[in-house]
């Protein structure tokens, strides 16, 4: 068993670099530029260079610390890729001795060998490791009686609802490290059937997740609960959301964050989040903090020097270098600082270009600590050093001062003291800016301040609760997007947050110190009001089963009681960003939302259809076709007005073989029924070709084809190679073509073409010197291929992908629903993922992204249980999306003011001529794709002239090439023959 390392203070250890008493600046120059050639960041330089024997340092009456993380000889890192794929780079650091690894987007956790950070240089992936410091959890021990504060007791008899129908997920430190689970069980604090662990932290945990989930059974008795631990690296949290939504959790709360979140982008674990709201509708409550508002934030200013380096000027009128900090006796200062950089770790390319560092000195200049991460290179624009804590008996000061390194003035700074005790430092120019960052600062994460239950109207009387001291307050901007461009200038988006408070506390089995001495431990903190308010969402989400995360937050804050943010003069009526929008009532809550039974929607038209008389035919109607807002699963299809021969199979399958003479166009309707039979219908065309006549002997006719072969390149495209069987033949010259796929051609048979199986039937056209007419033949070629299922494979792979619906969200921005396509499946189960877009999941697809148009190309992974390959596809998204809010494929040209044209095409040169009009002033994308849809070239026009003329590379290919040119509005693709 793996066991984590401990000291007496806690189950952490101190870099080595704190061995020193005092060091100068020098040396700590010394050590980041050493660090930067190494790849790792300073502490982890540190750990290398004292081989992981370290201590804490006493300096003049501070305790210098970090929160790294050792197990049997290993430390606990996080390592950023270089490219997008962070497989690559975790495969390469299992063979380091990486162990316990998990890789998303560009991040890799895991535990190395500290023996093996001298070789992290020569790993060819690694763009820079740096250490994975234990999170942090916000808890404390006063006593709330959260289920009568919040009236969920109220609720329940009212409504008659006790969450039950809803699963309610689960993330901290750990569940069951301590033993006493099937305890909790026993007494009825835990769900009879147990709680689902999808993956404990191996040891040293306090079971806070554990305390949370009885929280959540007190309020919502009937909700079948998972957990899943958030203390394996930011990677580890950001799966552990995504394996917590394909277990069936339409609920997930977590009470954890991770110092080197990003403060003003999306990492991580708010991507994971935003993945699941949209593809899984889970509803997601996240912890504010319980750091108040102990934050600065200002525009950078220089003025000022450190060790002949610029620094920032803290002054107002008069340049001051330093910020005095006043740290109350026994309290600490743990602070993260960051400028308004991208991160790297989140959207590749250089991330920061500003390289700042911090130094924390005494009042007597010593250095006691430092962040000297070096961004000389790019990187994550982030510094932290741990925590220092005033052993004094006495408050005492410290002065930080911000050293700019090299790179371009920032726009602005922020730090956030992340140290616990009360009373908090006194600050110098104290800006008392927001301290709710990370996650929980993320558009799709719901964040809860903390009320103490004896200041809620129902334990003291009053109209409102009072808001906890220590509750974190919101206003903090989002500046970039995750593929690192800027968001509304230097001012970004500052959402409402925290959106609501709930209530800390509520007696527990055995969390926490028994303070309203009752005998009961109490649970204190944002880390127990965020699991109260999940449990009021799904006693919610029972009475509404198909209420959206939308309608839950919008009626948690309309139906809140209105509350006080302190910090400002006067009531504030209204939002707040010290308490939101008030204080939750369940019973309020659940009287405003009421079950209404509202109609299936038609979301999207059927396409077209066909079919040839006597050939077998299967069409699956499309799952996307319908929506319902309570019952988004449990709508019945029924088809009427199919041609004679074909036949509807529930679910969604028409099938048969037309037996009926062709004629007009049919009408046929589907029609989804919910489970309160109120429906919704579309109709849409179906066309029955003819079967093929047998013509007059004697005559030149195209009597049949000979399939010579059939091989697969996609789920979706053939290649075919035939022979039509002509009758009436005289000894001329026979000129054949295929209708809008090859031009005519006097050579004989066999033919090759690639072709795609949403066009099963083609025309072959023949004309005979000397014979009048012209001879027809539809060839159902896919049905001579053996169906549209492709041919077994050995190998697992991803064949191709089909394109569900693709909605335009803004100029450079698509929300795309695909399924990609297999071969070589066993039946066992498959994880899938996108690169940077999509962390693994085993849910079934379709799956929906929003992507922006920079990015045209993206990449599939998929693994499938018990086989030992990676599958792997690069999917030209924007080619098979354009324009269109429906199913395309490559090859359809959209219509509109867009022109494009091949000048000299078929193309008998190395470089191909294209001229593009109508795109005067937009940026223009360029695609040239072989018949495989595999990309060959891409090129960006920033902004078009009026005309534009490109030359693209074709050397070394042949025959069809499919061009698509995009503009932010309009697409088309068009077929490029090279001779």
């Amino acid at each position: 068993m793996v066991q984590l390392l401990q000291t007496s203070r806690s189950f952490i250890l101190m870099t080595a670099a704190l061995l020193c008493f005092c060091f100068s600046a020098m040396a700590q120059t010394t050590t980041k530029e050493a660090a930067l050639a190494a790849k790792v960041t300073p502490d982890l330089y540190q750990v290398m260079q004292n081989r992981g024997q370290a201590a804490p340092a006493l300096i003049e009456g501070f305790l210098l610390e970090t929160n790294q993380v050792f197990v049997d000889n290993k430390i606990a890192i996080e390592a950023i890729a270089n490219n997008e794929d962070g497989e690559e780079l975790l495969n390469q650091l299992k063979a380091l001795g990486l162990t316990d690894g998990v890789a998303y987007k560009r991040i890799v956790f895991g535990y190395l060998p500290i023996d093996k950070i001298n070789e992290l240089k020569n790993v060819q992936s690694l763009s820079f490791a740096r250490s994975s410091y234990k999170p942090l959890t916000n808890t404390g021990s006063v006593t709330s009686q959260g289920d009568v504060s919040l009236r969920a007791n109220t609720a329940r008899s009212t409504y008659s609802v006790t969450g039950a129908g809803v699963k309610v997920g689960v993330l901290s430190d750990s569940y069951n490290n301590l033993g006493g689970a099937a305890t909790g069980v026993s007494t009825n604090d835990l769900p009879a059937a147990g709680v689902q662990v999808l993956q404990d932290l191996t040891s040293g945990g306090s079971d806070e997740g554990r305390a949370m989930a009885e929280i959540v059974h007190d309020l919502a008795p009937g909700s079948a609960i998972a957990f899943n631990t958030a203390f394996t690296g930011q990677a580890g949290f950001a799966q552990g959301i995504i394996n917590l939504a394909a277990a069936g959790c339409q609920i997930i709360v977590d009470d954890v964050f991770y110092y080197l979140e990003p403060f003003f982008q999306d990492g991580p674990i708010a991507q994971a989040i935003t993945q699941v709201a949209n593809n899984n509708s889970v509803t997601y409550f996240s912890l504010a903090g319980n750091h108040a508002r102990s934050s600065y934030q200002a525009p950078y200013k220089s003025g000022g020097t450190y060790n002949g380096f610029p620094t920032h000027d803290f002054g107002n009128g008069t340049v001051d270098n330093k910020q005095r900090l006043t740290i109350p006796a026994g309290s600490i200062l743990r602070l993260v600082l960051q400028w308004d950089n991208p991160f790297q770790s989140v959207s590749g390319g250089t991330g920061a270009t500003t390289d700042l560092d911090y130094y924390i000195l005494s009042t007597s200049g010593t250095v006691l600590a430092a962040g000297t991460t070096s961004q000389a290179n790019g990187g994550d624009p982030v510094e932290y050093f741990g925590q220092l804590t005033n052993t004094n008996p006495v408050a005492a000061s410290v002065d930080l001062v911000i050293v700019k390194r090299s790179g371009p003035d920032p726009g602005f700074i922020k730090w956030v003291n992340f140290g616990n005790g009360a009373p908090r430092p006194t600050v110098e120019y104290d800006t008392q800016s927001s301290t709710l960052v990370g996650h929980s600062n993320s558009a799709k994460a719901i964040s809860v301040g903390a009320a103490p239950y004896f200041n809620t109207p129902a334990f003291n009387g009053a109209a409102t609760a009072t808001i906890e001291g220590f509750s974190s307050a919101g206003g903090t901007p989002v500046l970039f997007t995750t593929s690192g461009t800027r968001i509304n200038g230097i001012t970004g988006t500052v959402y409402q947050k925290p959106e609501i408070t709930s209530v800390d506390g509520g007696d527990n089995t055995f969390f926490g110190s028994d303070i309203d001495g009752n005998g009961k431990p109490n649970f204190f903190g944002t880390s127990a009001a965020a699991p109260h308010a999940a449990a009021v969402g799904a006693l919610m989400k029972q009475k509404v089963p198909g209420i959206t995360a939308a309608t839950i937050l919008s009626t948690l804050k309309s139906t809140a009681l209105d509350m006080d943010d302190p910090s400002t003069a006067g009531f504030d009526t209204g939002f707040d960003y010290g308490t939101g929008f008030g204080f939750i009532q369940a019973d309020r809550a659940l009287q405003a939302i009421a079950p209404v039974n509202t109609p299936p929607m038609v979301a999207n038209a059927v396409p077209p259809q066909s079919a040839t008389v006597g050939v077998a035919f299967t069409y699956n109607i499309p799952d996307n076709t319908f929506t319902d807002a309570e019952t988004p699963n449990s709508l019945t299809l029924s088809v009427s007005g199919l041609p004679a021969g074909l036949s509807f199979t529930a679910p969604t399958t028409i099938s048969g073989t037309p037996s009926t003479t062709a004629g007009s166009p049919f009408t046929v309707m589907v029609k989804a029924t919910d489970p309160g039979n109120l429906s919704a219908s579309t109709t849409f065309t179906f066309t029955v070709n003819p079967a093929a006549s047998t013509p007059p002997s004697g005559s030149f006719a195209i009597v049949g084809v000979t399939t010579v072969s059939c091989t697969t390149i996609s789920a979706g495209q053939r290649t075919l190679t035939f022979n039509p069987q002509y009758s009436g033949v005289n000894g001329q010259p026979i000129s054949f073509s295929v209708a809008n796929e090859s031009l005519p051609t006097t050579a004989p048979g066999p033919y090759t073409l690639n072709l795609y199986t949403d066009n099963p039937v083609i025309i072959l056209r023949a004309t005979q010197t000397g014979t009048a007419g012209e001879a027809s033949f539809n060839y159902n070629w896919l049905g001579a291929c053996g169906g549209p299922t492709p041919p077994p494979s050995t190998d697992f792979t991803i064949v191709g992908v089909t394109t569900v619906s693709c909605t335009t969200i803004s100029a450079g921005q698509r929300s795309v629903s695909f399924t990609p396509q297999y071969s070589g499946t066993t039946g066992q189960p498959i994880s899938f993922s996108v690169v940077n877009e999509l962390l693994p999941t085993t849910a079934p697809g379709p799956y929906t992204l929003n992507l922006y148009t920079d990015n045209p190309v993206i990449v599939l992974k998929a693994a499938q249980t018990g086989t030992a390959t990676v599958a792997s596809y690069t999917y030209n998204w924007f080619a098979a999306c354009g324009s269109s809010t429906s199913a395309a494929r490559i090859g359809v040209s959209a219509e509109g003011g867009l022109s494009v044209r091949v000048l000299g095409n078929p193309v008998p040169c190395e470089v191909a001529e294209i001229e593009i009009k109508g795109t005067t002033g937009v940026p223009v994308a360029i695609s040239l794709l072989d018949a495989g849809g595999r990309v060959m070239h891409e090129h960006q026009i920033t902004e078009a002239a009026a005309v534009e003329r490109v030359n693209l590379p074709i050397r070394g290919r042949q025959g069809l090439l499919l061009l698509t040119v995009s503009t932010p509005t309009e697409r088309k693709t068009i077929k490029l023959i090279k001779q």
